[in-house]
Order: C-alpha cells, then sequence, then structure tokens
C-alpha cells in the first residue's frame, strides 16, 4: 500500500507535497499565529486595588493580591518529523530518476487512475481442415474427364463429371478449406471443354471414314459394251488420257465420258469427264432431282430414275428410245447420301455401243 499524492505536513510546520514516492521542493509555509501584546501596568487598576487593600493584611500577601495577573504560558511540545506510513516497494522504476530537465528539480506527480482490466482474448476457432467432400468432388471430375475422352464409355464420364462439378459446388458452403470445391469447379469446366472437342474431332474422323466408304451414288444396270468401244476395263479412271475426275455435284449437261467397266462395283464417288472431240461413249443428257421425303428404298429410287430419264431421251437424241439405237442409265442417291447428304438428284446418261466423237445431241439414230 502506497500514500497516495498531496501535501501533507513534513514535521517543520510546514505543508509540502508528497508524490506518491518522495517528498518534492514544493513547501507551503503554515502562517503563524499573532503573540498576544504584553499587558501595561495600570496606575488605575493599582489604585483600587490598593485602596481595597485591608488593614492589618500583610504585605506579602497585599503584595500578591495587588500584582496584576498573568497567566503562565502552557509548552506545547514540538510535533515529531512526518514519516510516510509504511510502503511497499513499488514494481516500476521511479521516472523521476530517468525524467529529463536539470537535477535536483522534481514535479508532482498526477495520481494514479485505476487502469480498466483487460479483456479476455476470444477464444480462437478451431482449425479447419480439407473439405473432404470437395476433395471427393475433385476426384470424380478427374475421373469423368478421363471417361469422357473415350468413345466407348463417354456417356459414363459426363455423368461422372456432372457428379463431381455438384459435389465441389455444394463443398464449398460447407465447413473447410474451400480450394479443393473451386479447384474441382474450373477442373470441371476445363474438363468439359476438353471432353467435348475430343467428341467432335472423334465424330469428325468417324464421318469422314464411312463417307469415304459410302459413295455418293449408284449406278442403274448398264448393258456390257460391244467389241467396237474402249473399254477402260481394269484401269483406274484417272488415268485416262485427257480425264478430269468430277464428283456428281459438278456433273452438267453435256459432259462426255469414257467407257469405264467397274466391275462388280455398284457404288462410284467421282466419274472421269474427257472432251467430247475425244472417243467416248457416254453423255450426260438431263439431271432432275426426284421427290423429297423419306428414303423410298433402292428399287423404288431406281424405277423414278428409269422413268424420268426415258421421259426426256427423245428430246435429247431427236428420235423415240424405241427407234434408237442408243441406250441409257443413271446416278442416283444412296440411302446414306440421302438421309446424311440430303441427296435427290439423278443424273442420266446417254450412251453408245461405239466410241464416238462430238456430242450425241440430235444424233437422230
Amino acid at each position: 500500500m502506497t500514500t497516495p499524492a498531496g501535501w501533507y505536513d513534513d514535521g517543520s510546520g510546514n505543508r509540502r507535497w508528497w508524490d506518491g514516492l518522495q517528498w518534492t521542493e514544493h513547501v507551503v509555509t503554515t502562517p503563524q499565529p499573532a503573540a498576544a501584546a504584553p499587558a501595561s501596568p495600570s496606575t488605575e487598576a493599582a489604585e483600587p486595588a490598593a485602596e481595597s487593600a485591608t488593614p492589618g493584611t500583610p504585605a506579602g500577601v497585599a503584595a500578591q493580591e495587588s500584582a496584576p495577573f498573568a497567566p503562565a504560558r502552557e509548552s506545547v511540545p514540538e510535533p515529531a518529523p512526518f514519516a510516510p506510513p509504511y510502503m511497499m516497494a513499488s514494481a516500476a522504476p521511479a521516472e523521476s530518476a530517468y525524467a529529463p530537465g536539470p537535477a535536483g528539480v522534481a514535479y508532482p506527480g498526477a495520481a494514479g487512475v485505476p487502469g480498466a482490466p483487460w479483456a479476455a482474448p476470444a477464444a480462437q476457432p478451431p482449425a479447419t481442415g480439407v473439405s473432404v467432400l470437395g476433395v471427393i468432388g475433385l476426384a470424380v471430375v478427374v475421373i469423368g474427364i478421363v471417361c469422357a475422352c473415350i468413345p466407348v464409355i463417354a456417356i459414363a464420364g459426363w455423368g461422372l463429371l456432372g457428379i463431381g462439378f455438384v459435389l465441389s459446388l455444394v463443398s464449398l458452403f460447407l465447413r473447410g478449406r474451400k480450394w479443393p470445391g473451386i479447384t474441382g469447379m474450373a477442373v470441371a469446366a476445363v474438363g468439359a471443354i476438353l471432353a467435348v472437342s475430343v467428341s467432335l474431332i472423334v465424330l469428325g474422323a468417324t464421318s469422314t471414314r464411312e463417307g469415304e466408304s459410302t459413295p455418293l451414288s449408284a449406278p442403274s444396270e448398264r448393258p456390257p459394251a460391244d467389241d467396237g468401244s474402249t473399254s477402260g476395263e481394269g484401269e483406274d479412271p484417272s488415268d485416262i488420257e485427257g480425264a478430269e475426275m468430277v464428283t456428281f455435284e459438278e456433273l452438267e449437261v453435256g459432259d462426255c465420258l469414257p467407257l469405264v467397266d467397274y466391275g462388280d462395283e455398284g457404288e462410284i464417288y467421282e466419274l472421269p469427264v474427257v472432251p467430247c472431240e475425244q472417243p467416248h461413249t457416254d453423255e450426260v443428257y438431263f439431271i432432275f432431282d426426284v421427290e423429297d421425303g423419306e428414303f423410298p428404298g433402292d428399287d423404288a429410287l431406281t424405277q423414278a430414275a428409269s422413268d424420268g430419264c426415258l421421259a426426256e431421251f427423245e428430246s435429247f437424241a431427236g428420235i423415240p428410245y424405241d427407234v434408237s439405237i442408243l441406250d441409257f442409265y443413271s446416278y442416283q442417291p444412296t440411302k446414306t447420301s440421302w438421309i446424311r447428304a440430303g441427296d435427290r438428284t439423278v443424273q442420266c446418261i446417254m450412251y453408245s455401243y461405239e466410241d464416238v466423237t462430238g456430242t450425241l445431241r440430235g444424233a437422230n439414230y
């Protein structure tokens, strides 16, 4: 316990400032009470006293009675020097010893203000680990991406990819670290793009292979050539002199074709076109489209092509088909080209059993 700072009697009759630790140089002098003036002997007082003295009174007694009364001054004990009460040693170092300023000068310290108790720190939340659901979602996403890139199990892969994305999303709302869920969602988005790209590439490659193995048109049955014509049996049509390979879409009326024996090959992709001044046997004389709708079947389509070509034979050859020595055949769509390519075109080909030079238009034979 310490004595609070304040003004106290220092034992010398003065009040000195106590700063809580030691006396300072600040002193307030206590004013002394004024001494009473000595009473002057009064003749008037002595005279009555003398007169009042009765005869026969002893002189000493009369003198004592006539002497003025002076009260005796009581002795006041000197106050003991002030000693501050017992104080415990302060744990804090005395600031006055280290305070700047000239030596020997001290200043009264401010009264101590009781400090407010410090608030206890809030309890730290327990450290959370990695979200298990987020890790599971990330793993499912990775497996889904791998499966989605394999054509055979692509559907299962897409399902796993969606499940992993949902699990990663849900993990963001649970306690635990969020990076597995965020990573799972990001990987799912990138994996979806990758899986779509792989699917398109595989689909395109498959379509290309099927397109290469599927003809655009199939020829109707053509009678065998006579000995007078030049047949390219066993010869590559592209090796024929002056021939230019064109697709069926590029064929036009008046294009001349050399005789090519395709053997048992019933489906063709391209045809060789040669100048009509060069010996040839075939010529395109009519092109038309059959009615749209569902694929009618090979037999029905062949019959429709034959009827359409026969109707235009006389207008190109100059004489009816029944009296002409020329003949015709046609190229019509296959089921694959009908469905995938929307092919509805029929090419009518007029041919001679012998090589001819020039066009067959208006041949009249």
